[in-house]
């Protein structure tokens, strides 16, 4: 590698810097700039019935860290997303054919592990979609990973 050429570590770590440094300034200025406007992100979330009880200051702080929490979880998908890319190619949908049904049965079923009323899962759960319907669907996804040089998922 010639030395006017980043390594994909080098390239990763300026990826995570820089994500980590906007996000800091840009998450406090955010709620710098917006703290006495009543339509800004925290006095958004700061009408809360059960924490409005112990007052206005444990209110903001909730309200704070409840837009920290939010607005970290949406940086790191979206730095996970940008390193995926460095090795897979990355898709925020999924398409293909998949029928109403299937997908209130794919819903149902999920349901039914975040309820913990099956684990883990089983090949068996997923038998519902080798039929295959005649309509196609697009379905949001949080990212799709393709691998390039096998073009596997």
């Amino acid at each position: 590698m010639n030395k006017d050429t980043l390594s994909k570590e080098e390239a990763i770590n300026g990826l995570v810097r820089t994500a980590v440094e906007s996000f800091a300034t840009g998450f406090q200025g955010r709620h710098e700039g917006e703290r006495e406007n009543p339509e800004g992100t925290l006095n958004m979330k700061i009408h809360n019935v059960f924490i409005a009880i112990l007052g206005p200051e444990i209110q903001y702080y909730t309200a704070l860290v409840r837009s920290f929490d939010s607005s970290l979880g949406n940086m790191l998908e979206k730095l996970a997303i940008n390193i995926a890319k460095f090795t897979y190619e990355v898709k925020q949908h999924v398409e293909g054919p998949l029928s109403l049904k299937q997908t209130q049965d794919m819903a149902e079923l999920l349901e039914k592990y975040k309820r913990r009323e099956i684990r883990p899962p089983m090949v068996d759960d997923y038998q519902f979609l080798r039929t295959k319907p005649t309509e196609e669907a697009v379905h949001a996804a949080h990212g799709v990973l393709i691998q390039r040089k096998l073009h596997q998922h």
